[in-house]
């Protein structure tokens, strides 16, 4: 995959992370304001969004909860490290399925009652997930873009 390719999903990453946080930015440019409906409603597509699961500092909300902010923050840290060095060659999803335990059994054992939510276990858990599942992306999107050359 090219750099310029890798740039252009770092940069877009880079918005839509900027985006879940856009709350936090409102008071320091007021304009950004009048987005937050259509905004708010994006985030809404891809998040339940539920009140006591967002990140909440100093009164201003997340637009996605702790798990989403999570994977969408550890994919920028990936995408930011993917564009220093090639994406390997991925033989099998046991990586993502790796990275995606935690994350289930997180779930299953809040869904079960054995402990209450978390905000920190399901921000790191999302980081993990987020952070290998780019590596995936970006295999796929070379794999994508190498068939379609020849």
């Amino acid at each position: 995959m090219s750099i310029t390719l890798k740039i252009i999903l770092f940069v877009a990453i880079a918005f839509w992370v900027v985006g879940i946080f856009i709350e936090f930015l409102i008071p320091y440019f007021n304009n950004l304001s009048y987005a937050y409906p259509f905004i708010n409603r994006l985030y809404s597509t891809v998040c339940h969004q539920q009140f006591e699961k967002l990140i909440e500092i100093n009164e201003h909300r997340s637009l996605v909860c702790s798990r989403c902010s999570g994977i969408y923050i550890g994919g920028l840290f990936s995408s930011f490290i993917l564009l220093f060095i090639p994406v390997l060659k991925i033989r099998n999803g046991k990586f993502i399925i790796l990275a995606a335990l935690p994350m289930f059994i997180d779930v299953l054992l809040y869904s079960i009652g054995f402990y209450s939510y978390s905000k920190t276990i399901a921000l790191i858990t999302g980081l993990l997930f987020g952070f290998v599942g780019i590596v995936y992306i970006y295999f796929g999107l070379q794999k994508l873009l190498g068939n379609n050359a020849k």
